[in-house]
């Protein structure tokens, strides 16, 4: 029999975000052979406004004072019914029953917002995992959790020069250059998502998404935001794509974050175009692929658009829900 081992929980403590960053990246590393994240990403992350590690992050330590697996809890506020746990465990301490202490360390987390979810409000925590990760994936049913959405991470090789985008007539793209445009290309992506899965209604207002949406863009390591472009029709913004230069994977990997298209623009080749305009970019700059993340279960196309542009898929994630309070859904379920 396994001797049981005492694990403590302490708050997040600056001194420990290499070790942090370390077993993040072994712990992801022991699934598919490759890294999470580094320590510059990873502190603007902590650095989110509004995210306080002392209350939303714990740290898990053995008795001989070893960090050995990670938590995180995300509420991205109004009106705080779609709550996300996440957890890493280090593959030397994987069968000690840690992956149990996050989830419940994150459930009681959660509980913490239900207060400021309206009263007739369903309220859910969401948490995804590697398909391949079948050890999670079985600790999350075990939890009552279901799997309730799929996620591609899709990969294009440039073994050859790609395709030159087809310019839609009246569209002209141009790169983010400054405030306003920024501001743009954010709303555009606002907008465009409005209808996809997980979108939140009667919550997040576009002041309070912009807010959020520019501080990633302009803390993360990697987005360009001088080699991303916007989609417009004159004065209207037709559509954005953001794009990294590099990824915590693979420094010569392009990264498209997102991609969008207003949806009075849909339908004419906005997104294929953008998309491919990005692959362009990511070649002359010497990168030797492009990949991006997508729901499988799209409505607006967005899987065979990505194939059409010659992605295959890479790696496949599962979201699981659980329900922490039953009520009125307030976010898409399409």
């Amino acid at each position: 029999m396994r001797e049981k081992i005492a694990f403590q929980l302490r708050p997040f403590d600056p001194c420990y975000l290499s070790e942090v960053v370390k077993l993040l990246n072994a712990a992801q590393a022991a699934i598919n052979g490759k890294p999470m994240t580094t320590e510059e990403e990873l502190q603007s992350e902590l650095n989110y406004p509004g995210f306080n590690p002392e209350t939303d992050v714990r740290l898990f330590f053995d008795e001989n004072n070893r960090l050995v697996a990670y938590a995180d809890f995300w509420d991205r506020g109004q009106p705080h019914v779609r709550l996300f746990g996440f957890g890493a465990v280090h593959p030397d301490f994987w069968g000690n029953g840690l992956g149990t202490m996050i989830v419940r360390w994150f459930e009681q987390r959660a509980k913490d917002s239900l207060p400021l979810a309206p009263a007739d409000a369903q309220v859910v925590l969401h948490s995804s995992v590697m398909a391949k990760n079948v050890r999670a994936k079985r600790l999350y049913e075990r939890q009552g959790y279901q799997h309730v959405r799929t996620f591609y991470r899709m990969r294009i090789d440039f073994d050859q020069p790609p395709q030159k985008p087809a310019m839609p007539a009246g569209i002209q793209f141009r790169p983010i250059q400054d405030e306003k445009d920024l501001r743009l290309g954010i709303f555009a992506d606002y907008d465009s998502f409005k209808d996809h899965w997980g979108f939140v209604q009667e919550g997040e207002d576009f002041e309070s998404f912009y807010k959020r949406m520019s501080y990633f863009l302009n803390n993360d390591p990697f987005v360009d935001l001088n080699k991303s472009l916007l989609a417009m029709d004159g004065e209207e913004v037709a559509g954005v794509c953001f794009n990294s230069i590099g990824t915590v994977e693979d420094t010569r990997q392009g990264w498209v974050n997102i991609l969008g298209v207003r949806r009075p623009w849909r339908k004419r080749g906005i997104g294929l175009a953008l998309l491919l305009e990005a692959f362009n970019t990511f070649y002359s700059l010497g990168l030797t692929s492009a990949g991006l993340g997508v729901d499988s279960s799209n409505l607006t196309g967005a899987l065979r658009l990505y194939e059409q542009a010659g992605m295959r898929v890479e790696e496949e994630f599962h979201t699981y829900e659980k329900e922490l309070r039953p009520g009125r859904s307030l976010f898409n379920r399409g």
